[in-house]
């Protein structure tokens, strides 16, 4: 978004303050997702098997409130989810939330990974405001990776470094790509190369992360004021096109911009509403992809070839693969 764009949302989230902010949940809990995928007789973390949309073999715990240091003076607040019974070192997955949504809303993509033995970090930015500097949020995610890679823990092979995130997070999980070369692999969900400098996309061509994209067109245009929440010359086929091979692009064609959010009834959610399917459509979508592309890209899994190229909303006429 551009800043008078931003200044506009800003009118009209006053109310919100910090809208999807995380719940204080001190101390770990745990989850047991089981639902279908497996492990071949060998026991081998590389074959687990079954659509990767459905939760993992792994238990995990979360903990919440944890604060990383992001350089001298600032700090961010995070919620982390580590698997319990997958083997270790696993991979990491840094996850930055969308402008002015707090890590809460991203609660579930956290978990589903954890299932597939991933540890994952979901964190708030250090600057919250409506017009934070966007080279500094990459730039203390880039430390906040670090941080992480210290805690024993959290178990992370420091070679199997990945970032995802929505919207404004996004553009910060491939900004970071673009700057650190840690990083493996990106997904970004309904990702928007719009607000403060930097403008990513010319910075990607030689980024060697791997890059893979999911979004919709339905918030390209109008919106509130005319202020358009995902719009069309920022929104992520502009990622995709800037990324080098090998890439991926997935279109969910009646989504719109916060169907990629846990709670869409939230106040900054009801400005970004233009799409007509159903939000467990893009979430589900998501999730497979999530999995697939991590796991193939970090882990060299073949097996989930198939998830990417012809996953069921493909086959059903209601999203668009592309690849290259």
């Amino acid at each position: 978004m551009s800043k008078p764009s931003q200044l506009a949302l800003a009118l009209a989230l006053v109310a919100c303050g910090s809208a999807g902010q995380s719940a204080a949940v001190d101390g770990p809990s745990s989850n047991n997702g089981s639902d279908a995928a497996g492990r071949d007789a060998s026991g081998s973390d590389a074959a687990l098997v079954g659509d990767p949309a459905n939760d993992g073999p792994y238990t995990y715990t979360t903990t919440d409130n944890v604060t990383i240091p992001a350089g001298a003076t600032r700090s961010a607040v995070a919620t982390t989810f580590v698997p319990t019974t997958s083997p270790s070192p696993r991979p990491l997955v840094f996850v930055s939330p969308g402008f002015q949504l707090g890590r809460a809303q991203y609660t579930s993509y956290a978990q589903h990974l954890a299932t597939w033995g991933m540890t994952v970090v979901v964190a708030d930015y250090t600057d919250t405001g409506f017009f934070p500097d966007h080279q500094q949020l990459a730039d203390d995610v880039g430390i906040e990776i670090t941080w992480a890679l210290a805690q024993a823990s959290l178990g992370i092979d420091s070679t199997k470094i990945a970032t995802a995130g929505h919207s404004l997070g996004g553009k910060i999980s491939m900004l970071v790509a673009v700057d650190d070369a840690r990083v493996k692999a990106v997904v970004g969900w309904d990702p928007v190369d719009g607000g403060s400098a930097p403008t990513v996309t010319p910075l990607m061509t030689s980024m060697t992360a791997k890059v893979a994209v999911i979004g919709e067109t339905t918030d390209g245009s109008g919106g509130v004021g005319g202020m358009a929440c995902a719009p069309t010359a920022d929104n992520y086929k502009t990622f995709y096109a800037a990324a080098p091979s090998p890439a991926l692009e997935m279109n969910v064609p009646t989504a719109d911009h916060m169907d990629w959010v846990d709670d869409p009834s939230c106040l900054v959610c009801s400005l970004c509403t233009a799409g007509s399917a159903p939000a467990s459509l893009a979430r589900t979508a998501t999730q497979r992809l999530n999995v697939a592309w991590l796991r193939e890209q970090l882990d060299g899994d073949s097996a989930m070839a198939p998830w990417l190229s012809t996953p069921p909303e493909v086959g059903q006429g209601t999203a668009t693969v592309v690849e290259k």
